[in-house]
């Protein structure tokens, strides 16, 4: 009986050790496993990438956004060997740089971390995104009203008024103002902050090694900058732009010369050049913003 009892105890030992001698084994395996799987994937080197750059969160973000969400960067990347670290410390690496730069982030620019699968290249095809509206309805009051009564008026008078546009997305203003800045070399595409929801690639970066193509770009930039027409006009920060508040009207404004209309105070009144036509616009509340951007109408001339 005291044998039988020795044996089991026996046993059951070499069970415990060959379970934790396993456990160890597979252990080894699935670190070997994620480091193979790192190089393979070319996250050791954007790891590498990451620790060097001076860019600080921007490269943690893409660090964060390109890796397969089961790998992993340790809670201090600088200080472990990558190919030690557990999925579990990945993750809270990832998190907590996405919080760090959302935290870092204020302004008018929401930031969202953008994946580098998921971006497309800047160029044309974003000039027909995020449109503006041409209707006088979508301005808000006072200003609606004001613009509205001062269109009639023109109309009335036989002058012919085309909207181009009253209010503007803040995310077509963002495309805007980057593009603009771009292509007259006052922003470097890697510096333009991320906006929520708009996944651009300004940089036309290889996703392979990691470079950008400066001429490309470039190029797109202006291309976006001929698409939106805005080659010689003042384009403001998305958010700073009365279009962004539907408190500003462009307007193509013709056949004015000669015309008599009917101010604000119910006056009429000759025009005969675009400075009394400016005039009546100010009467009804409708502030022209001045050469440097002649169709722009706004609710205090900016």
């Amino acid at each position: 009986m005291e044998t039988q009892r020795f044996g089991g105890r026996l046993i059951r030992e070499i069970l415990i050790r060959h379970g934790a001698a396993e456990k160890h084994r597979m252990d080894r395996i699935r670190r070997l496993k994620t480091t193979t799987i790192m190089r393979l994937t070319g996250f050791y080197r954007l790891l590498k990438y990451v620790q060097s750059t001076s860019a600080g969160v921007s490269a943690a973000l893409l660090l964060a956004t390109a890796v397969p969400a089961s790998y992993a960067i340790a809670a201090n990347p600088l200080t472990r060997d990558p190919s030690q670290l557990t999925p579990a410390q990945i993750m809270q690496y990832i998190d907590e740089q996405k919080a760090k730069a959302a935290a870092g982030k204020t302004g008018d620019a929401p930031v969202s971390p953008l994946s580098l699968q998921g971006l497309e290249p800047s160029g044309r095809p974003w000039c027909f995104r995020y449109m503006p509206s041409t209707r006088s309805g979508d301005l808000v009051e006072p200003f609606r009203g004001n613009a509205a009564r001062f269109i009639a008026a023109m109309q009335q008078a036989g002058i012919r008024v085309v909207i181009t546009t009253t209010y503007r997305p803040r995310e077509r203003s963002y495309l805007m103002y980057y593009s603009l800045q771009i292509a007259r070399d006052k922003e470097r595409p890697a510096s333009v902050p991320p906006w929520r929801g708009i996944d651009i690639d300004w940089s036309h970066r290889d996703r392979d090694q990691l470079k950008a193509d400066l001429a490309k770009a470039k190029s797109a930039a202006r291309d976006m900058v001929n698409a939106y027409g805005i080659n010689s006009v003042p384009v403001s920060r998305p958010g700073r732009s009365a279009h962004n508040f539907a408190q500003a009207i462009d307007m193509v404004i013709s056949g004015y010369a000669g015309k008599t209309i009917v101010d604000a105070q119910k006056k009429s009144r000759t025009v005969q050049n675009f400075i009394d036509l400016k005039a009546v616009g100010a009467s009804y509340g409708v502030i022209w913003y001045g050469p440097e951007d002649s169709v722009h109408w706004s609710v205090d001339g900016n």
